[in-house]
């Protein structure tokens, strides 16, 4: 299960920049870390810890947003998607899990994105680890400053679960991922909690 959490060869990449020889122009497409965690998704295969962690996360996440059917929330949300819905209510006990090294909840993203396009575990597993990863590199100081990982995260970890879970290709899953975008409101939804 190490291997689903590792961010140290993606950090590499992002200090490195593209892929060169010396002395040459840069060999093939550049590799980027959309590109970088795009291969990774790609080619992750999980293994039964993984499955086990999948399974678990799939049971916690829906516990949680059935337990806040009653919330105030869920007017509000009803005219949303079902998977906007369902990470909405999912989140809004916080009671969903956390990654605390990266400061992200990430079931509440990337397990309604692939239950949305009819995926599997490894799909799951696929995002999750991708939302891992950017959560490490982005760090404890982009919470300090504000900002919410799992939504700046979260966001490119749920379009690759989804694109994992509908057979996107490496390509694919490098454009769906660089895509999506956060909302401004992102930077402030941490601050209105301790107001």
């Amino acid at each position: 299960m190490e291997d689903l959490w590792a961010v140290e060869d993606l950090l590499a990449v992002r200090e490195a920049g593209p892929v060169r020889e010396a002395g040459t122009e840069p060999v093939g497409r550049p590799l980027t870390v959309a590109r970088a965690l795009a291969e990774w998704a790609h080619e992750y295969r999980a293994t039964p810890d993984d499955l086990a962690l999948a399974e678990r996360a799939l049971a916690d996440t829906v516990a949680v947003a059935l337990a806040a059917r009653t919330h105030p929330l869920r007017s509000v949300a009803a005219p949303l998607p079902d998977a906007a819905r369902w990470a909405a209510m999912a989140h809004v006990l916080d009671f969903d899990d956390l990654h605390t090294d990266t400061t992200t909840h990430v079931s509440v993203v990337t397990v309604p994105a692939v239950l949305a396009v009819g995926g599997d575990a490894r799909a799951y597993l696929a995002g999750a680890g991708v939302m891992a990863r950017l959560g490490a590199m982005l760090g404890w100081g982009h919470y300090a400053a504000g900002w919410h990982a799992t939504c700046t995260a979260g966001a490119p970890a749920a379009a690759v679960a989804a694109g994992v879970a509908l057979g996107l290709a490496v390509e694919g899953l490098a454009t769906a991922m660089s895509v999506p975008r956060p909302l401004p409101a992102v930077r402030t939804c941490r601050r209105c909690w301790t107001a």
